[in-house]
């Protein structure tokens, strides 16, 4: 996997009010990311994931025999929960000597992640913050999408995906090199999904307050309308653990 590298930035984070979609969950605030990290420049793959994992997520779901593009080596993989993500990171941490940002128990879907730290102390693998991901899909740029006025320039969305999945990187990158910042697949984060609360913030992060809570996913996919593409339009996460629309990349604290 190739890494992006991402230095110490303040930035607008949220929607102007003169947004069409704007609402308390998409409060404008300014947020500083206050460390040198990376974010990998794609969203994990079947192959990739498999990889590390040992096993296909749509092995255990059943739902790749409905459609096997969904199962393409190259294609982003999907029907993973939070906490497989996260499980995710480690592995990739493990194999490549960085710390473990989180304490996992069990295993495939029946694996459970909490912290081990504070997520911007640790030098492993892990989700991108909401903050972070926002930063990184908007690629330096001010573009609609991410990397483009276009969207067919930049993403697989349901008027160009053929209600299907493709392999990464087939499309333009955005500002910083990253591919995929929107379409393809709706993207997991680390944090809980609540209101923005419109204050100024350092390195924020928003930990689940219950067993339950959902969380907040970014980018959008093959699926997905117009709106849901943009680069600062949040979207919950599915009632379910994990759905074929929803993937995720991974990212690391630097310095």
């Amino acid at each position: 996997m190739m890494e992006v590298f991402v230095a110490p930035a303040s930035f607008d984070m949220g929607m102007s009010s003169s947004d069409e979609d704007y609402d308390m969950n998409h409060l404008p605030h300014t947020v500083e990311l206050s460390h040198t990290w990376s974010i990998m420049e794609t969203e994990v793959t079947n192959g990739q994931f498999e990889l590390y994992m040992g096993y296909n997520p749509f092995d255990l779901s059943g739902v790749g025999a409905m459609n096997p593009q969904l199962t393409c080596e190259d294609c982003p993989v999907a029907e993973v929960s939070w906490h497989q993500a996260q499980a995710f990171g480690n592995a990739m941490s493990r194999a490549h000597g960085l710390d473990e940002c989180f304490e996992c128990t069990g295993s495939g879907q029946e694996v459970y992640c909490a912290p081990a730290m504070d997520p911007y102390e640790c030098g492993g693998f892990r989700l991108p913050t909401e903050a972070e991901w926002e930063y990184a899909a908007r690629g330096g740029e001010d573009f609609t999408f991410p990397g483009s006025e276009e969207i067919g320039a930049v993403a697989y969305w349901e008027d160009n995906s053929g209600s299907q999945p493709h392999p990464v990187a087939e499309l333009l990158p955005n500002g910083f090199g990253l591919y995929d910042m929107g379409g393809n697949a709706r993207e997991r984060v680390y944090d809980a999904f609540y209101p923005y609360s419109g204050d100024d913030l350092i390195d924020p992060i928003v930990y689940a307050e219950y067993d339950g809570d959902l969380y907040a996913e970014r980018g959008g996919s093959w699926a997905c309308r117009r709106a849901e593409i943009r680069w600062n339009r949040r979207n919950l996460v599915w009632d379910y653990d994990r759905d074929m629309h929803t993937g995720f990349r991974v990212a690391r604290i630097l310095h």
